[in-house]
């Protein structure tokens, strides 16, 4: 026969894993009858029934992207301490920058972005963290004749220069244009949130 299970221990496991994110939970649990004010522990028949009514009910963000401002689309969502299981996130550092710069972007209507910089294995992969904009991603070791550097300018909203990736100093400078933001972070996930940062303190003192 099962044994009954730690209704905090559950709720931990389910990604809920402050005091606030576990109250919020139990009151999920008990307003759905699965279990009821003051148990500690649980059936453990009914752990896929919880889990089930939590994963309905509630949405977990973790703190990083409640931090982001992300997850503002998601209704009642709780704030808990855990990574895997948040429902913007799912852990990833990089979806969590990518869904942070694309949510600055559209606010301030920036849809056409250029990014300048990065490996061929970041080039590779910026696209299909950001497919809402309309993105197109340069190799910042391959110097490119002015004019074209200034047409590319022209028909774009927003030029993002990967400052620690490959980018060389004669290439960036081609780029330089009220359109464009610097990062000096390493890693696809930190320099997204930096450009969005800085995307939207451009946004706050230009109106755009």
């Amino acid at each position: 026969m099962a044994k009954d299970l730690p209704i905090a221990k559950l709720l931990a496991e389910f990604g809920y894993r402050t005091d606030a994110a576990q109250s919020a939970a139990r009151a999920v649990l008990e307003d759905a009858r699965i279990t009821r004010a003051g148990k500690e522990r649980i059936a453990a028949y009914k752990r896929d029934d919880a889990e089930a009514v939590l994963r309905a009910r509630v949405a977990l963000l973790c703190p990083a992207c409640a931090e982001a401002g992300l997850g503002g689309d998601v209704p009642d969502p709780v704030t808990a301490g855990t990574g895997d299981r948040c429902r913007v996130c799912e852990g990833s550092a990089n979806r969590r920058g990518a869904l942070a710069f694309a949510a600055a972007c559209w606010r301030a209507g920036l849809a056409r972005v250029i990014v300048v910089g990065g490996s061929p294995d970041i080039r590779r992969e910026l696209p299909g963290l950001l497919p809402d904009l309309d993105l197109r991603v340069v190799d910042g070791t391959v110097a490119r004749p002015g004019r074209d550097v200034q047409r590319e300018l022209d028909g774009a909203d927003l030029v993002v220069l990967l400052g620690s990736t490959e980018l060389n100093h004669t290439v960036s400078a081609t780029w330089a244009s009220p359109k464009t933001v610097a990062t000096q972070t390493r890693g696809i996930g930190a320099f997204l949130l930096e450009a969005a940062a800085k995307v939207g303190d451009r946004a706050d003192r230009t109106g755009r």
